[in-house]
């Protein structure tokens, strides 16, 4: 099942940028999709591509990646808005975090 592996907050949490990789059996390969309706959707592209833009963009990895359905926007969100910032440059998933800080 895909995994979301890291997001880009923005003011709006529901208008956050999300990077979630795809459980493809030959190569990673990363989907990075917009809230809250997710209906923006870029690639995937491979893992390598994915990383580029993780860096150039300030892209905060998850430490603890939550798997998602990609075809349901309702738990992509609550998945997206149970992130919270970490340390520099991270991410944690916490399953009911209703605020960030």
């Amino acid at each position: 099942m895909p995994r979301l592996i890291a997001i880009l907050f923005e003011e709006e949490p529901d208008a956050s940028y999300i990077a979630v990789e795809l459980d493809n059996a030959d190569e990673p390969e990363v989907l990075f999709m917009k809230g809250p309706d997710f209906e923006k959707r870029m690639g995937p592209f491979p893992r390598p591509y994915a990383e580029a833009t993780f860096s150039k963009w300030n892209y905060r990895r998850v430490h603890n990646p939550p798997h998602v359905a990609l075809n349901d926007a309702h738990a992509l969100l609550a998945a997206l808005r149970d992130l919270k910032p970490d340390s520099p440059g991270a991410a944690v998933y916490c399953p009911g975090h209703e605020e960030r800080e």
